[in-house]
């Protein structure tokens, strides 16, 4: 395993398989700082070009679309007006594409799981800044326990772009479905609003255009809610 300390270990060596999330997560920061972003992506671009893999997966995001709705594998991604996390993740997934011939590329929405550290989930298990949060937001999780069993499935079926996803559930729902508390807030700003499809949704087992449904979206937020609380409430007060 490599990270950002040891990047630099990675050059020059062969592997059978390489799975890169590397690129930082936090979207906020990105935004913030623009071209300390793009000079992350980049540096990680040049460690990457000096490596031998058959097969390469990138761990993308939903945010490489400016207006993630109703988008799918292949729904083209326009560059032009895009903040500063998705276009400098879209340069890295353009490198991918070209660099690696046998490749995968992995687009996620948000995350719901065991070590969750960010985002409305963790913000309402910690109550967390919440009055910056608008309930009328309409988001997506991901039950990120099966990452790597639906990267498999989507490897020995030869596809070369996945979106994992899951159907919408909005911030309100989240809320009272998933912690048993009702929450209304509403912000100046119109609400942020995902709909990430997929076209591949029944090689998964799922149905219509998504992996999982809201449902099993609640679920997870319930399973990460009962499974977390000491852990998480620890951290908060740190």
């Amino acid at each position: 395993m490599y990270r950002s300390t040891n990047i630099g270990e990675i050059e020059g060596k062969s592997f059978d398989l390489v799975v890169c999330a590397g690129a930082p997560a936090q979207k906020w920061i990105a935004n913030r700082e623009p071209e300390a972003d793009r000079q992350k992506i980049e540096a990680l671009i040049a460690h990457l070009k000096t490596i031998q893999c058959k097969t390469f997966v990138l761990i993308s995001t939903v945010d490489v679309f400016k207006s993630p709705i109703g988008v799918d594998e292949d729904t083209p991604v326009d560059e032009s007006g895009l903040h500063a996390y998705g276009l400098h993740r879209r340069l890295l997934e353009t490198f991918v594409e070209s660099h690696f011939p046998n490749h995968l590329i992995v687009r996620l929405p948000g995350l719901v799981g065991p070590g969750l550290r960010k985002n409305v989930i963790f913000d309402f298990l910690n109550d967390n800044n919440l009055q910056a949060i608008d309930s009328r937001g309409v988001f997506q999780f991901y039950p990120m326990i099966n990452l790597w069993y639906d990267i498999q499935t989507a490897l020995d079926a030869g596809l070369k772009r996945v979106h994992l996803t899951a159907q919408a559930v909005s911030v309100a729902d989240i809320s009272l479905k998933g912690f048993g508390k009702p929450f209304t807030n509403t912000l100046a700003n119109a609400a942020a609003t995902y709909d990430m499809q997929t076209k591949h949704a029944q090689l998964f087992g799922g149905t219509g255009r998504y992996q999982y449904s809201a449902r099993e979206t609640v679920q997870a937020v319930r399973a990460y809610a009962q499974s977390e609380p000491l852990k998480a409430a620890s951290g908060a007060q740190a």
